[in-house]
């Protein structure tokens, strides 16, 4: 394998592992943000 393809195949599986994790924090965001009551406070 060329070091191209090598390089065009981690990037691919990075970007898919990426996107998987940005799909399941868009589902998680909605479900956390109606578990918290009132306002957050940061320290």
């Amino acid at each position: 394998m060329n070091w191209k393809r090598m390089l065009a195949t981690i990037s691919g599986s990075v970007d898919h592992e990426l996107l998987l994790r940005n799909e399941y924090l868009v589902t998680e965001n909605p479900i956390l943000k109606n578990q918290i009551r009132g306002r957050l406070q940061l320290h």
